[in-house]
């Protein structure tokens, strides 16, 4: 059985390394904000002129990574889904879901 000293014993080392994952979470926190803030100038140039750009510069022979329509599109969508997946997990931690 264990003993009072070494519940707190563990519960010590465990506190330490939550003690960690909140100074990296603080650093999330403000990434994921710097990173929507990044993400909106990038998302309303490709759904307002970005086509129109890109059809001028092509027909005068520019080329540049960022005309790849398929590229751009799935940047834009792999960050909303992540930030969906960010979400839920969040969520299901609000809620005081055990299995996050």
């Amino acid at each position: 059985m264990e003993s009072a000293k070494e519940r707190m014993e563990r519960a010590g080392e465990v506190y330490e390394l939550v003690a960690k994952d909140n100074e990296e979470l603080r650093k999330i926190v403000v990434f994921m904000k710097e990173a929507a803030a990044r993400l909106e100038p990038l998302s309303e140039y490709y759904f307002e002129t970005w086509l129109e750009d890109m059809e001028e510069l092509e027909a005068k022979g520019y080329q540049h990574p960022i005309m790849n329509e398929d590229a751009v599109y799935n940047e834009i969508a792999d960050q909303y889904e992540l930030m969906k997946q960010i979400l839920l997990v969040a969520a299901k931690y609000i809620n005081g879901e055990r299995s996050i």
